[in-house]
């Protein structure tokens, strides 16, 4: 195929957009009666075209299942040049018998269906299917979709692409109950020595945690889900995302405690190529989350170990357009991030149209850390704004201590 890609990327005004040009390519340079491009991260919205609505909701509801039957078809594709037809795969008769004929392909009528395998970086991100109620695909028109893929991924890839994380890795063989359903309670992973506290990382009720505890009890870092460790068990960490829509860009982001790196995996899924520093206190903690919350394998990422206010006055004006500090203790709060000259620094760190984000656990009511917290902010930004957690449940007092994220943003 002779299309010019990049020029398709540049005429489109987003990559919905693009993928629909792209269909209309395919039917003019190859032909097919229906088809559809899924991006691993949006396959509850693929682009269409030739499938009607229902047949859509059918496709999206089965995915996971057809992908499973479907798989000898993208290993034959992988081994190849990313393009294998599911009849030539696995014959005529074995594909009618497929949930996939049975459900999708028959309701259009579909005989054959060419499946194309969008790469990026070495890495299949997105699939194309073509499909047809008349004759299969030759070899031409198999080689033809081969030799636009790899420039397919590349301009598809310009619109940005949503991350996916790998589960957490299992950190020993399961047991007999693990592997007949029964999920262990509490399993503990590891236990260090920290500056001030023993860290502990434990698995529990699905989530992988990790701990602070001392003299006076324990307080739970990080609550990351093992299927998707993006996924938090705290609800405060999706607020931070509050401060990144108020940020008139979100190229660069800072976060002061690193925990397990839930609220980063975040931020890099959201907002494609985003640049993050996380900076940390205790090495004890980045060699926790680097071991079992795998935080090397977040794009964009540099871990820096250290004093977060030092780190923060040191930064060229303008350094970061969002600012996350989750640093603040249970017990109240600690220096220096109580503190006039860092708020001060912080304004000067951040882009003049970014946006800090606090997360202090407290009060609404009488004095304590959320008002502290808010009065310094205040002194220093030109607008604050409160965001406490509350649960659905939950019977709401003002003299309940609870997460608080407090947002600002502008300058005094």
């Amino acid at each position: 195929m002779t299309i010019d890609w990049a020029l398709l990327a540049q005429e489109s005004r987003d990559a919905a957009e693009f993928e629909a040009k792209v269909l209309a390519c395919f039917r003019r340079e190859v032909g097919f009666d229906a088809a559809f491009f899924s991006v691993k991260g949006l396959e509850a919205s693929p682009s269409v075209l030739g499938l009607d609505a229902a047949t859509v909701t059918q496709a999206v509801a089965g995915g996971q299942r057809y992908a499973e039957e479907l798989l000898p078809v993208k290993r034959a594709a992988l081994a190849a040049r990313g393009v294998a037809v599911d009849t030539d795969v696995l014959g005529t008769a074995r594909v009618r018998r497929t949930r996939y004929f049975r459900e999708l392909a028959a309701r259009v009528d579909g005989r054959h269906s060419l499946l194309a395998y969008v790469p990026w970086r070495g890495q299949v991100f997105a699939a194309v299917m073509l499909g047809r109620s008349g004759s299969t695909f030759s070899s031409h028109e198999l080689r033809l979709v081969e030799s636009a893929l790899p420039g397919l991924g590349v301009a598809r890839a310009a619109f940005g692409l949503p991350r996916r994380f790998e589960p957490l890795c299992e950190p020993v063989a399961p047991t007999l109950l693990e592997r007949l359903g029964f999920e262990p309670r509490v399993s503990v992973l590891a236990s260090e020595r920290g500056e001030r506290e023993t860290l502990v990382v434990r698995d529990r009720a699905g989530f992988r945690e990790m701990v602070a505890s001392d003299a006076q009890g324990e307080l739970v870092w990080t609550r990351a889900s093992l299927r998707d460790p993006s996924q938090s068990g705290w609800p405060y960490i999706d607020l931070f995302h509050v401060a990144a829509a108020l940020a008139s860009q979100r190229r660069r982001a800072l976060f002061i405690g690193c925990g397990g790196a839930v609220a980063l995996r975040q931020f890099a899924r959201v907002y494609p190529g985003l640049a993050i520093d996380v900076v940390e206190r205790e090495p004890a903690v980045v060699a926790l989350a680097r071991r079992w919350f795998a935080l090397d394998a977040i794009p964009g990422t540099r871990v820096h170990i250290g004093d977060g206010a030092d780190f923060v006055a040191r930064a060229e004006p303008g350094a970061w357009d969002v600012v996350v500090v989750d640093a603040y203790g249970a017990s109240g709060l600690s220096s220096p991030f109580a503190e006039r000259r860092f708020f001060a620094a912080l304004r000067r760190a951040l882009d003049p149209g970014g946006a800090a984000a606090f997360n202090v656990i407290g009060t609404l009511a009488g004095r304590g850390p959320v008002r502290e917290v808010t009065r310094l902010a205040r002194a220093e930004f030109g607008r604050v704004r409160l965001l406490p957690v509350v649960a659905l449940e939950e019977d709401y007092a003002a003299d309940s201590a609870r997460n608080v994220v407090i947002v600002a943003t502008g300058a005094k």
